[in-house]
């Protein structure tokens, strides 16, 4: 993706941000924080260096930044900021600095890289090398990216290969003989964290889940058609929130509760404002996260 090439909506700001499309609009007008661009019919549009420059805002406004000094800087300044706060997350890493697992990626070196993150799945297994590793990683490359020290196709190059490493351990991960519970997974958008999805894929199957993961992008109303062929108890979707998440939300509910279903876990929900949800949606933000939801929903120990 060349910059200036692409150009977003408000609503993919949203998406990608996690900050809501009215938040962002009280931002320009009040900090000028961006300056989009205007169709014949005046609809906001914006391009590749104003996505990166909102994750930037995002990034440092989650990390306790007030918006008025976030727009008091300039853009190479939010930049050396987003890189100082994201550099510091890393000092202390247990294992190994993200950045030294990145150098591979400038020059496309696929065969390195895999090979510096094997020894890590091989000595902690593929969820723990996941959380200290390959997602710290991931996040850290799109850090690089929006502050414009890798280029997009490098960033790009990190997720596939990642996602090469996910499928693998996929395949290696086998469907319990005797599940004990069958789990349906929706990925309903298109700039979702794929690579999480994968990877809460084979954190179910670890968990002895019976897993129907269909690929691609659904709508979330096709969750009836799988639920026909195949019944499930738990789904895992991907859902995309917006302006009127509570409605989203109780969509999402009253999905559940015709297909009878325990629960509906929305994962890495980014939206930085509360929103109010029924009982049976469970939330959760990361893969961490998911871990702790899955493990306590389903009281379920690990297959061997």
């Amino acid at each position: 993706m060349e910059e200036g090439v692409n150009i977003f909506s408000i609503k993919d700001l949203e998406s990608y941000s996690g900050i809501k499309a009215h938040t962002i609009r009280i931002w320009e007008k009040r900090y000028g924080i961006l300056e989009p661009g205007r169709t014949d019919s005046n609809i906001r549009t914006y391009n590749e260096a104003e996505l990166r420059k909102i994750l930037n805002v995002a990034y440092l406004n989650r990390n306790g930044y007030r918006i008025s000094r976030i727009a008091s800087l300039g853009d190479k300044k939010i930049s050396e900021e987003v890189l100082a706060v994201s550099g510091r997350e890393g000092i202390h890493h247990e294992y190994a600095h993200p950045d030294s697992l990145l150098t591979p990626s400038i020059n496309f070196n696929e065969e390195k890289l895999i090979g510096s993150i094997a020894p890590y799945i091989r000595k902690l297994g593929i969820e723990a090398a996941y959380i200290k590793i390959l997602h710290p990683m991931l996040l850290r490359s799109r850090i690089l990216w929006q502050t414009g020290e890798i280029s997009r196709v490098q960033e790009q190059f990190v997720r596939n290969t990642v996602s090469k490493v996910l499928m693998i351990e996929d395949n290696l991960t086998r469907q319990s003989a005797k599940p004990k519970a069958v789990v349906g997974m929706m990925n309903t958008v298109d700039h979702a964290p794929v690579n999480n999805f994968l990877f809460y894929k084979i954190a179910l199957k670890h968990y002895g889940c019976d897993v129907i993961f269909t690929g691609g992008i659904l709508p979330v109303s096709k969750a009836f058609e799988i639920h026909r062929i195949k019944p499930f108890s738990v789904l895992v979707v991907n859902h995309e929130p917006s302006d009127s998440s509570e409605k989203d939300f109780g969509y999402l509910s009253r999905l559940g509760r015709s297909l009878l279903l325990r629960s509906i876990i929305v994962t890495d929900y980014t939206l930085a404002e509360a929103c109010v949800t029924p009982e049976n949606i469970i939330i959760t933000q990361g893969p961490e996260d998911f871990l702790r939801t899955i493990s306590l929903l389903t009281r379920l120990k690990k297959a061997s």
